[in-house]
């Protein structure tokens, strides 16, 4: 009698984890939907498109082969990696897929972490962080304007592994030496500036900029390792992701891509 009750709320608890699932990915399908959602004429990328950009630039957008490439397009990529959400905790390894928009510039990043499902976006203007149990019960759901600022650092960063993304005309340049160029990027009232640091080869290795850690705005740097050819495009294998604090750099994020698929927003 024991064990069959047992066994029947051990069905009703996986039923609970089921549907939680399948409900918390559902949410998120409807927010790519959204992201995805196009209303321009498909054009593809040609090298005047570049004419106008810092030499370092248009050169790393050629080598990386954005030409060609639908201007406004859609990016899926899969990634495992490592997050470290506290400095006084370990390491959580994480599987995720990465949703991005050069129409719409932004993106979802959804990562599970078993049991922790994160996702992190920025969609219309607006960053959100969301943590969640087993896709049952919101654990924390932060969006402010803090994050708001800090998500749009992360899309701009990112753009390393999206480059069609750079053409962006809210996206501003000026070259500050022979390896480095200031970004600025504007939406809505939102507006961020990063620096993009390039090797010899004309590749970016590291982007840095200030975003805000929780509440307080401290420096970032995003450093990009190993690139190799996905879809046809130049982009790193894998990032690392530092806060830059007084008491020392802080590692809190590393990823590997393990898929990358290019989409036509028109198809």
């Amino acid at each position: 009698m024991i064990l069959s009750i047992l066994g029947l709320i051990a069905i009703v608890i996986a039923l609970i984890l089921i549907i939680g699932i399948f409900s918390y990915d559902q949410k998120i399908e409807k927010e790519k939907k959204a992201l995805f959602a196009t209303t321009k004429a498909s054009v593809s990328i040609s090298e005047e498109d570049l004419n106008g950009l810092p030499k370092l630039m248009k050169d790393y957008l050629l080598k990386v082969g954005v030409v060609g490439k639908p201007r406004y397009c859609n990016v899926v990529f899969r990634q495992s990696g490592t997050i470290k959400t506290d400095p006084k905790k370990d390491w959580l390894q994480f599987k995720a897929t990465q949703y991005v928009s050069s129409e719409n510039s932004g993106f979802i990043w959804k990562a599970k972490a078993f049991p922790i499902f994160i996702r992190d976006k920025f969609q219309n203007g607006q960053g959100e962080v969301k943590v969640n149990l087993l896709g049952v019960k919101n654990l924390a759901v932060i969006s402010t304007p803090e994050t708001d600022q800090s998500s749009l650092g992360r899309y701009f960063g990112e753009l390393l592994w999206f480059p069609m993304g750079f053409l962006d005309d809210d996206i501003t340049w000026v070259e500050i030496d022979d390896e480095t160029i200031k970004g600025t990027i504007v939406k809505g009232d939102l507006t961020f500036e990063g620096y993009f640091l390039f090797n010899k080869e004309g590749l970016i290795t590291a982007f840095r900029g200030k975003r805000y850690r929780d509440l307080t705005l401290e420096n970032f740097r995003g450093e990009a390792q190993d690139y190799v050819l996905m879809s046809d495009i130049l982009i790193p294998k894998t990032m690392t992701a530092i806060w830059e604090l007084e008491q020392g750099d802080l590692e809190y994020f590393k990823a590997a891509i393990i898929g990358y698929e290019v989409i036509d927003s028109h198809q």
